[in-house]
């Protein structure tokens, strides 16, 4: 059964505590999803405008090999330097570009996988709604999320309940939940709550974090994992690759810290820089020997000149000099 599509919804970042635990409510808006149609999404509250997409990449390099010498060859280095430059600065332009919607999953802060002595949990999937294909295999795939956080994730699809009503009881009732059937504090519990049209219109999405997956699971975490979830949720694939896709690229980006693309613009405007310098500098030198190479061949040209021949030019000049003046005084 296809993933409920349509309706728009809001965004709530953080939510309650029980017991220590963090939770938090999340909707995602726009088109029919998982039937192959896409839609933009329209969230409300909290300031936040949907999925963005932030893709960082940029021509491949090429290394430019230089080989000159004589008289040209320092207007050669200069060229070296310049087309270096302007390289370095399409390179920038292409890693600093971005989509203003493009999905926002970069993970500033240095996570350290949670080692809790727990065993996985193959049994971390609850469907009350029928949506997930084959739920055994999905629930072997998200193993991957537990090997490189250390943290257990839990799924449950929640048929509609009428007498959850707004959207702080569904929270608490995810709360609840969690202390009431688990006894170990390292698990990521996400729920889903049906509407009353289970298959048209998407319902209201909630997480609770165990007491011990706060150094893994913090707020930006649980933010990189919505905006995943969101960009699979009107995808093409199966309700069970849409998690098993979502939680392996969560725990990918925020157990690694991302380029920070300013960064990225610093160190390649020093690069540019300091090639720019080096390119002057080798221009200098370069120049420098020339000319002193000119005046050791002009001086070795005057040395095996013969005093003889240098007198002949001397008067040969001085004798030019007094006749043309001659001639402009008559």
């Amino acid at each position: 059964m296809p993933r409920a599509g349509g309706g728009g919804g809001g965004h709530v970042s953080s939510g309650g505590h029980s017991s220590g635990r963090v939770s938090g409510g999340h909707r995602v808006g726009g088109s029919r999803a998982g039937g192959g149609s896409f839609g933009g999404s329209s969230f409300r509250g909290g300031g936040f405008r949907g999925p963005r997409h932030r893709y960082y990449g940029g021509p491949g390099r090429r290394t430019v090999i230089y080989s000159g010498g004589g008289r040209g060859s320092s207007g050669g280095s200069v060229l070296v330097a310049i087309f270096v430059v302007i390289i370095c600065v399409l390179i920038l332009s292409a890693l600093t570009s971005g989509d203003e919607n493009d999905i926002d999953s970069k993970s500033t802060i240095e996570r350290t996988k949670l080692e809790t002595g727990n065993t996985y949990i193959n049994d971390c999937i609850i469907d009350e709604i029928g949506w997930f294909e084959n739920i055994s295999s999905t629930e072997t795939k998200l193993k991957y999320f537990w090997e490189k956080t250390g943290v257990q994730p839990y799924v449950i699809l929640h048929e509609y309940d009428a007498e959850l009503t707004t959207d702080s009881e569904k929270q608490t009732w995810a709360e609840e939940y969690y202390e009431g059937h688990f006894d170990t504090e390292n698990i990521f519990l996400y729920v889903y709550f049906a509407e009353k049209d289970t298959d048209n219109d998407v319902g209201y999405m909630v997480y609770v974090n165990g007491k011990q997956t706060s150094s893994v699971m913090d707020s930006q975490a649980v933010e990189i994992f919505w905006n995943y979830l969101d960009k699979y949720w009107y995808g093409n694939g199966t309700t069970d690759q849409v998690f098993i896709d979502t939680f392996e690229d969560t725990a990918d980006t925020i157990m690694k810290v991302s380029t920070n693309p300013e960064d990225v613009k610093k160190w390649f405007l020093i690069a540019a820089i300091v090639v720019a310098v080096l390119g002057f500098i080798v221009y200098m030198v370069r120049l420098k020997i020339r000319r002193a190479k000119e005046k050791a061949e002009e001086d070795q040209k005057i040395l095996n000149t013969p005093i003889n021949d240098m007198a002949e030019d001397i008067a040969e000049n001085l004798t030019k000099k007094y006749l043309n003046e001659d001639d402009k005084s008559n």
